[in-house]
């Protein structure tokens, strides 16, 4: 039986939170039951023996863009669901059924550079793609074609009664992602996560200026809610660690716990790890102070590490380059005057086939001071 990834956190260890385990991920990934590759038997195994994975998420699209149109039908959402459950066992590995709401601007009669689907009156909606995925097992799931799901909103009162959670996939900085967080501020409890990538992605010798990471302190400086967390979005059944969380266990309910909480962060290549509190408190989490706050960083890389940096309010606060695979320090942030959010950002010097250098991202941690 293969071992969880374990990482005990010693930094500014605090009794009342007890003790984490860290796992590993997948949070985003298709079968050929929508436009990828390979079963959804076939995902979660190479998830499970060849990855080498604690978690993995399945998240086939809803409806699909090609032609000819198709959607997902009842019995492929039952199969999905039965093959997590299946290949669930506590303690070595947890897969979970989702899919991918996959709303389009053609699905309203207002669109004027193409087709309308015409579903939908007035003006398109930018609302993107997001992944929905639950504890249990649910009859149908609750399609961006639907009139009854079709906004972020109605789904999120949807999935909420059944206990699941849904994140914001690949935030776009561009038009197509106008309206993606345009939900309300109650609606983050569900909405728990955004998917992080960087600023600038190489791939096949090209430079895209994706604005991945900006686009997310765009809506945390408006007041916005969201922890982060990766997936390689595998088309070809094959999916890999991206997303790591602080659980109590290697269970369903206690990775949906932690995701719930955002004690979650997220990485673009290797398995770097990330320990991040404020006074002992782990990200994630909202907070009062009194005093300034004590800012404790521990990173364990897996090449040497070209730069650590704490970022509030969006802007960086602090930089370190250790030039090392292992750093630790901790910084108080005097100028600290109102509420504020902190998060910590990663990069190594090793890169990926395409030149992308290794980056971790932690979890937000939301202070306001104690009056």
């Amino acid at each position: 039986m293969k071992s969880a990834c374990i990482v005990v956190f010693a930094l500014l260890a605090d009794a009342a939170f007890g003790q984490y385990h860290l796992y590993w991920g997948d949070m985003h990934g298709h079968s050929a039951l929508s436009d990828g590759k390979g079963s959804p038997d076939d995902y979660f195994t190479h998830a499970r023996d060849v990855a080498r994975l604690d978690f993995a998420i399945l998240t086939d699209h809803d409806f699909g863009n090609g032609r000819p149109e198709w959607h997902l039908p009842t019995n492929n959402w039952t199969l999905i669901q039965e093959t997590a459950d299946g290949f669930t066992v506590p303690g070595r590995f947890v897969a979970v059924g989702g899919y991918e709401w996959t709303s389009q601007e053609k699905y309203w009669s207002g669109l004027t550079n193409g087709p309308s689907e015409r579903l939908f009156p007035g003006l398109p909606r930018h609302y993107n793609h997001k992944n929905v995925y639950f504890p249990s097992r649910v009859d149908y799931l609750f399609s961006a074609k639907d009139p009854a799901y079709h906004t972020p909103d109605r789904l999120a009162v949807a999935v909420l009664k059944h206990g699941g959670l849904i994140h914001n996939d690949h935030p776009d900085a561009a038009e197509a992602g106008r309206d993606q967080f345009d939900y309300a501020p109650a609606h983050a409890a569900v909405i728990a996560n955004s998917e992080i990538y960087p600023d600038t992605i190489l791939y096949q010798g090209k430079s895209f200026p994706v604005r991945g990471e900006e686009t997310l302190r765009a809506f945390l400086n408006r007041g916005g809610r969201t922890g982060f967390v990766a997936g390689t979005d595998s088309h070809e059944g094959k999916p890999a660690a991206r997303t790591a969380v602080l659980a109590r266990a290697l269970t369903r309910a206690a990775i949906f716990d932690a995701l719930r909480h955002r004690r979650n962060y997220a990485i673009n290549h290797t398995r770097i790890g990330l320990d991040f509190r404020i006074n002992g408190h782990f990200m994630g989490e909202e907070i009062e102070l009194t005093g300034k706050p004590r800012i404790a960083v521990e990173v364990k890389g897996t090449a040497p590490i070209e730069e650590i940096v704490i970022v509030r309010n969006g802007e960086v606060i602090q930089s370190r380059r250790p030039r090392k695979p292992k750093a630790a320090f901790t910084y108080v942030d005097r100028a600290f005057a109102g509420p504020s959010y902190y998060y910590v950002r990663v990069i190594q010097t090793d890169t990926d086939p395409h030149g992308n250098h290794s980056h971790a991202w932690s979890s937000p941690i939301w202070v306001r001071p104690n009056r």
